[in-house]
């Protein structure tokens, strides 16, 4: 719903804002290590070239000076100075190679970090995104299963109901039905019953009439 679009939007601007930190930090620490060990090694490589540049200086001009002054002198400086440009172009060349290595290296690594992080970022956010969605669904399945169930239980109730009503109207009429038989019969048994014992008196009293006459008449006589 909104508010777990609202929550995964702040949660992905978090984690956004923590991996853009990171970076950051990452990449500040990372030129600043390459710039000092560039440094150093530039350091390193001029000391070198100046103190053998100077070491051969210092021992051709000891040559130069032991052998004479003049022509042979200016022309064995001219060859020395010749052989130092070419050492310190060569030099160059070789420094300005193993240095365009390095760069090329740092790129690459760069690169390689870069891409990690991306996939990594990627990954996260994907198993964020999924999580997310698990428990969305979960949550909408389960509200859902809810609503099954309270209408099941409302369509159960009213059909139990329903049932229980024609049940117990059928078994009202039943009832009302034995009941009528039974009265009906219990009736007819006892209007037998007073029949006969009226019956009974009759020829009783008949019976007796007779006997009343026949003796008064017997007195009479």
């Amino acid at each position: 719903g909104y508010l777990a679009r609202k929550k995964f939007a702040s949660v992905k601007s978090a984690v956004v804002k923590a991996q853009a930190l990171a970076r950051g930090f990452i990449a500040r620490r990372y030129y600043q290590e390459t710039r000092v060990a560039v440094i150093k090694c530039q350091a390193l490589v001029r000391g070198l070239i100046a103190r053998r540049w100077f070491t051969r200086a210092r021992a051709a001009t000891l040559k130069l000076q032991s052998l004479a002054r003049g022509y042979l002198a200016r022309r064995r400086y001219r060859q020395v100075r010749c052989a130092l440009v070419k050492l310190q172009s060569l030099a160059r060349g070789f420094l300005a190679r193993r240095l365009y290595a390095k760069i090329r290296s740092i790129v690459i690594i760069q690169a390689l970090v870069r891409g990690y992080q991306a996939r990594k970022h990627y990954t996260d956010v994907k198993a964020s995104t999924v999580i997310l969605q698990a428990y969305t669904r979960g949550y909408l399945a389960r509200k859902q299963y809810v609503r099954d169930r309270a209408r099941v239980v409302t369509n159960q109730a009213a059909v139990r109901g329903f049932l229980a009503r024609r049940r117990f109207t059928r078994a009202k009429a039943a009832v009302l039905t034995i009941q009528k038989y039974t009265r009906g019969c219990l009736a007819r048994r006892h209007y037998r019953k007073m029949k006969a014992a009226t019956t009974i008196q009759a020829y009783t009293r008949g019976y007796l009439a007779r006997q009343q006459f026949t003796h008064t008449r017997a007195a009479v006589v």
